[in-house]
């Protein structure tokens, strides 16, 4: 069985990078998904400690494991150069049976969802926090922020596994767990 580690949001933090190369390595990954936002903070936030885009390209470049890049709000052209990938708008796969959306959480999310019956789960950052939501047809996950968290959520990747999506903290420890 394939399993993926998801992250989002990095917003140019070095150490966040770092922690994702090691979270890669010891959570055994095959591969990995990144839902967007890898080095521009915004004009909303102010840049993270350790802010150092070439580096976390640099980080980023070096993972073991393939990595799918989903474009988020803050990402453009430029990260895609210097981290040598193309970013994806959204990206469906099919896992354990299921039709899975990744996306950055922007355009589509629970206030915006796809169209009936295109995505079973909706698999999502954006907002740096953690949540499943179900709508009529569809579940969303949202993943919170390796780097910049917000509403109280912990800092946070996750994995998916034989159907299930653990949410876990920076240490490993579980935030949530459902079945996709």
């Amino acid at each position: 069985m394939t399993r993926i580690l998801i992250f989002t949001d990095l917003h140019g933090s070095c150490e966040s990078a770092e922690r994702i190369a090691g979270l890669i390595i010891s959570e055994r990954a095959d591969m990995a998904v990144s839902l967007g936002d890898v080095n521009y903070s915004g004009a909303r936030n102010d840049p993270p400690a350790g802010y150092s885009p070439k580096s976390v390209c640099s980080i980023l470049s070096s993972v073991s494991v393939p990595v799918i890049y989903i474009k988020g709000n803050c990402d453009s052209e430029i990260d895609e150069m210097v981290l040598g990938k193309t970013f994806e708008e959204k990206r469906l796969m099919y896992l354990d049976g299921r039709k899975v959306l990744f996306t950055h959480g922007h355009r589509i999310n629970p206030a915006a969802p796809p169209p009936v019956g295109y995505a079973d789960d909706v698999i999502y950052g954006h907002t740096h926090i953690n949540a499943v939501t179900e709508i009529p047809g569809t579940k969303f996950i949202n993943v919170a922020s390796i780097t910049m968290p917000k509403g109280g959520a912990a800092r946070s990747y996750a994995v998916i596994e034989n159907g299930v999506i653990t949410i876990k903290d920076i240490y490993g420890n579980t935030v949530i767990s459902t079945k996709l």
